[in-house]
């Protein structure tokens, strides 16, 4: 299913939240700030920290995925089916949307300087962790369903 230009804008700015399944039904959820949409029905989502979200997606493929833009009052639920990557092409792409969210979070710590706000030495220090860390993973997710979940 393709998504709307205003779908992928949504997810492509904000956190979403990836749901699994292992084959006996027990959920897992975790926070992804590294997703990013490739193509009209395709989401790529960087693992950095799997460990029974990988399990799972190895176990059972469908996966469905929330995300929300709260001060614009949009949000959806996304199901598909998951693929992993450890190398190739989309690991590689993997890698620079790690590399793009780097500068992303750097900007942050800036405007937070500027301000003086208490998060700049806490994210300060979130970016010299993050800098550090490699993807274990692509994981590509083929978009089966859309669902507006705000009305």
């Amino acid at each position: 299913m393709n998504m709307s230009d205003e779908e992928k804008r949504v997810i492509n700015n904000n956190f979403v939240h990836l749901a699994t399944s292992s084959t006996e039904g027990k959920p897992n959820v975790v926070p992804i700030g590294l997703c990013r949409t490739i193509s009209d029905h395709e989401l790529l989502i960087v693992d950095v920290h799997f460990k029974k979200t990988r399990e799972n997606l190895e176990e059972n493929p469908q996966v469905a995925i929330a995300v929300e833009a709260l001060e614009e009052l949009k949000a959806y639920q996304l199901k598909g089916e998951a693929k992993i990557f450890s190398q190739g092409e989309l690991y590689e792409k993997a890698f620079e949307i790690m590399k793009e969210q780097d500068k992303v979070r750097e900007k942050r710590v800036s405007v937070w300087k500027e301000k003086k706000s208490d998060m700049a030495e806490r994210f300060e220090k979130l970016v010299e962790r993050h800098h550090k860390l490699r993807p274990k993973a692509a994981v590509l997710v083929d978009v089966e369903e859309i669902y507006s979940t705000m009305r």
